[in-house]
C-alpha cells in the first residue's frame, strides 16, 4: 500500500511539472538537453494548412512563427534620376559617368536598373556607322552593355540628332561588404557624346534582396 501511495505521489508530480532529459532543472514542461532525431516526418510543403515553422532562439527554445513572415528583405540601395553630364571623345576609353558604393550585411542579390540619355553634339555626315555604349561595372569589371547605333548619309543630311537612351538590368549575387557600381559611357568612331545629364526617363538604381529563410 505505501508503494503505491509513492507511485500516485510521483505520478502527480509528472504531470503537474516541468519535464528535463539530461537536465536536473528543466525550465520548460519538456527540457532536452542533447540531440533530438525524428526518423519519420511527412512532407507538407503542398499543404496550404501548414501554415507554421519551428524556430529556436539562441538559448534552443522551440517555438513557431507564422511562415508567411520569413521572406526575402527587400532594401533599397539608390535611386537616381539625375546624373553627371561626361563628355567622351575617345575611342578606346571609357569615361565614368556615375559611381556608387553600397555595403552589403550579409550576401544578396543584387538587382540594377539603368537608363542613361547620350547627346551627340555634333552628329556625323560622313554614313559611317557610329556606336553608342554604356558600361556597368560592378567592384571594376564591366558586368554590361547597352548600344545604339546610326549612320547618316551626306546624301540625307543629319537627319539623327539629339538625345539617345542606353537602357538595361542586371542582377547578381554579392558577398556581405563594401561594393561600388559603376557607369561608364564612350561612343565610337570618333564620335564626340555627352552620357548622363538630367533628362527626362534618367534612372541609375539598385535593391538588395537578402534571404531570410
Amino acid at each position: 500500500m505505501k508503494k503505491l501511495y509513492t507511485l500516485l505521489i510521483f505520478l502527480g508530480v509528472i504531470t503537474s511539472a516541468q519535464v528535463g532529459i539530461n537536465i536536473d532543472m528543466p525550465t520548460r514542461t519538456l527540457d532536452i538537453n542533447g540531440t533530438t532525431r525524428m526518423r519519420v516526418i511527412s512532407d507538407k510543403s503542398a499543404d496550404t494548412s501548414y501554415t507554421q515553422v519551428l524556430a529556436t532562439d539562441t538559448n534552443g527554445n522551440i517555438d513557431y512563427v507564422p511562415k508567411s513572415s520569413l521572406n526575402q528583405q527587400y532594401v533599397p540601395l539608390f535611386s537616381l534620376t539625375t546624373l553627371p553630364a561626361a563628355l567622351n571623345n575617345s575611342n578606346t576609353l571609357a569615361s565614368t559617368i556615375s559611381t556608387q558604393s553600397i555595403t552589403l550585411t550579409k550576401t544578396a542579390l543584387v538587382m540594377i536598373n539603368f537608363s542613361v540619355p547620350v547627346y551627340l553634339s555634333t552628329p556625323a555626315t560622313d554614313g559611317r556607322a557610329r556606336i553608342l555604349r554604356t558600361h556597368l561595372l560592378v567592384d571594376g569589371n564591366i558586368v554590361s552593355r547597352a548600344s545604339n547605333a546610326y549612320s547618316n548619309a551626306t546624301s540625307t543630311g543629319t537627319n539623327l540628332s539629339g538625345y539617345f537612351y542606353n537602357s538595361g538590368s542586371f542582377s547578381i549575387e554579392l558577398p556581405a561588404g563594401t561594393h561600388s557600381i559603376t557607369l561608364e559611357g564612350i561612343c565610337f568612331d570618333n564620335t564626340p557624346c555627352t552620357q548622363g545629364g538630367n533628362m527626362p526617363g534618367t534612372n541609375f538604381q539598385a535593391v538588395a534582396l537578402y534571404n531570410n529563410f
